[in-house]
């Protein structure tokens, strides 16, 4: 049965591309970050470190596998590595680590893990995925509860569920996903508009309107070839995917109306749709580079693609909440990548307390900020001195990255990203077609895509 189960969910990942979690590689390149996160390349110091640290500890260090499809992620292990080597010089670890592209990478998963040999000790997991490998009874990762439950009243439980089924939790994120407004003050200035004044997203609109009379920009952009943006927007309002018992409701009336309002200020040239399709091509990195919109909404993640690719932007974006529906609304989040331990590990006890001190621990979490430029799911850090440290992300957009973080904090909610096995499924098809022929292609209203989409869902085994 598990064997059934696995190729059935090989055979449709290989057909569907992601809402993906801390950001996305283009789908033309091998993945280097995100949803994956950023694709900073891992420096050359980074592997400097983790060839020394092999070659000190091969003789009596345990290996560990790793597999991720974020390159930036072997440097933050690397280091996390290195760490646990200084503090445990008796339990000496050799860290092995692969990165490939997210849907080969995923696809190879899937067959070691139903063939029951090759899967790597750790291995990260897009959120978008998770659902394919928690089917029914079949158990491929090791339950991380023991670990976990000590520090649980120090994390923010939403994003801890995200990786959790049936009472287990089976990864930890390396960040929260906290949705953030990029706002380009340097274009806000020209059209007399603050970001301190736009709450909501009617207020985003009117202000559009300032901006594009002042300076012909359009005050955002929305992708067609990607979910994320679309998803926060949607979220907010209490859309989503799927309800919490697995009843499919893309074809809600809250998803349609957001899709109506996008329409609307695309109609009107107060937004347009994203150069390249997505946040995550060079031809938008270039477009944004020169002035291009008033703002963008992604994630606390996408401050790494702005430092890279984006470096005439220094000092003249400004980080914000989103803008609301209203006063109810909730600001959603999803993680992006878990980090979870395969059953075919069998050094699970060491792997466990190795990913502990990685990314649930105190030193973790603030690393997690200083190396990956992430926002840590331990809240209880955000405030302290760990926090506060200069870093590349500091000097491009200020001091108050995480005041910003913090204002939020007690609205956040999760959508039920693991009530079906569907969920990629659902997620694809916004990616792939609900956007597109809604927003670009125009070639249907919002009702008759989302339900066109519903039945697909439906009827899909």
């Amino acid at each position: 049965m598990k064997k059934q189960v696995i190729s059935m969910l090989l055979c449709s990942t290989l057909v569907f591309s992601t809402l993906t979690g801390c950001g996305s590689t283009p789908k033309d390149t091998p993945a280097t970050q995100g949803a994956q996160t950023t694709e900073n390349k891992q420096t050359e110091a980074a592997k400097d470190t983790a060839e020394d640290t092999t070659k000190d500890t091969a003789n009596t260090a345990i290996p560990l596998t790793f597999w991720t499809y974020v390159e930036q992620h072997t440097e933050f292990m690397q280091d996390a590595v290195e760490t646990w080597n200084k503090n445990h010089p008796e339990e000496l670890i050799e860290l092995q680590t692969e990165t490939y592209p997210l849907e080969d990478m995923h696809s190879k998963l899937l067959i070691t893990l139903q063939s029951g040999d090759g899967a790597p000790d750790l291995v990260d997991v897009n959120v978008a995925r998770f659902s394919d490998f928690v089917q029914g009874d079949s158990e491929v990762f090791v339950p991380l509860n023991d670990i976990i439950e000590a520090e649980k009243e120090s994390f923010l439980e939403p994003v801890l569920d995200i990786y959790k089924y049936k009472d287990n939790y089976y990864g930890i994120e390396y960040h929260v996903g906290a949705p953030i407004m990029f706002y380009n003050t340097e274009i806000l200035d020209q059209a007399g508009v603050k970001a301190e004044d736009i709450v909501t997203w009617d207020d985003l609109h009117e202000a559009g309107k300032k901006v594009l009379a002042a300076t012909g920009k359009p005050i955002i952009t929305f992708e067609v070839n990607d979910a994320w943006s679309y998803y926060i927007m949607a979220g907010e309002k209490g859309g989503d995917y799927f309800a919490e018992d697995g009843t499919c409701v893309i074809n809600s009336k809250e998803n349609a109306e957001v899709l109506d309002f996008m329409l609307g200020m695309l109609e009107d040239g107060t937004a347009i749709t994203t150069p390249g399709g997505w946040f995550h091509s060079e031809e938008y990195y270039g477009f944004m580079a020169q002035g291009g919109a008033a703002s963008m909404l992604e994630c606390l993640w996408y401050m790494g693609r702005f430092t890279d690719y984006m470096p005439e932007l220094a000092g003249k974006i400004q980080v914000a909440p989103p803008p609301v529906w209203d006063e109810n609304s909730q600001y959603p989040v999803f993680g992006g990548t878990a980090t979870s331990i395969t059953t075919q590990c069998k050094e699970q006890d060491l792997a466990k307390r190795f990913l502990a001190e990685a990314k649930i621990s105190k030193e973790g979490a603030a690393k997690i900020w200083n190396v990956l430029g992430f926002d840590p799911l331990r809240w209880d850090i955000w405030e302290t001195d760990a926090m506060k440290q200069s870093n590349k992300y500091t000097d491009y957009f200020g001091k108050d990255i995480f005041n910003v973080v913090i204002q939020m904090k007690d609205k956040f909610h999760t959508s039920n990203i693991t009530a079906s096995p569907k969920y990629s499924l659902a997620s694809s098809l916004v990616s792939s077609d609900i956007l597109f022929r809604v927003l670009s292609e125009k070639s249907a209203t919002p009702e008759e895509v989302l339900d066109s989409a519903a039945e697909e869902i439906k009827n899909a085994h």
